[in-house]
């Protein structure tokens, strides 16, 4: 079974994460650290902190959602949360520190994220004022804009989607197969 929580360190030693828990309480020590990075880099998803806890947190328990996290010399520089609930596979979001952009750190979690979902094109969105920051690594992986959706988590701003047509088949498909 795959490990819903997983740390890989940017160098090749491995780092210890010694956060307390107590400013969040039942959290496990490594959720806890990812809301505390995911906050302040989430500004154009508001509610962010309600979603982490009442679907993300559970859905780690039981394995639908996965959550990726990327250490360098022992601090947190960036994250990914997966989720494959049977009907759906998607990236929810990946979030790097900016101080590390352009080292390869988004390459990293989106490999670990496609490899943990089984698959090369999974449904995603991103805000139009991040995709500049994520047109390489969609051309890298060769995702399909799909939509545009005005207002989806912030009013007046567009939300952009890769790989709904493979995702609406499946999901047509995952329905006859159970008629």
């Amino acid at each position: 079974m795959k490990r819903p929580i997983q740390t890989t360190p940017e160098l090749s030693r491995p780092s210890l994460v010694t956060l307390a828990t107590d400013q969040v309480p039942g959290l496990h020590p490594k959720e806890a650290e990812a809301l505390r990075f995911l906050l302040p880099l989430s500004a154009d998803y508001p509610g962010i902190e309600s979603w982490y806890l009442k679907k993300v947190v559970p859905g780690l328990r039981t394995g639908e959602r996965f959550l990726q996290l990327v250490e360098r010399d022992g601090h947190l520089v960036g994250l990914g949360i997966a989720k494959n609930d049977g009907t759906e596979k998607k990236i929810c979001t990946v979030r790097v520190a900016p101080e590390h952009f352009g080292r390869g750190t988004g390459v990293r979690i989106f490999d670990h994220l496609l490899r943990w979902l089984d698959d090369d094109r999974p449904h995603l969105t991103v805000s139009e004022g991040k995709l500049p920051a994520f047109e390489r690594i969609f051309d890298y992986y060769g995702f399909s804009e799909t939509s545009q959706r005005n207002g989806l988590y912030l009013p007046g701003r567009f939300e952009i989607g890769f790989n709904e047509r493979d995702r609406i088949a499946h999901k047509r498909k995952l329905l006859d197969l159970a008629q």
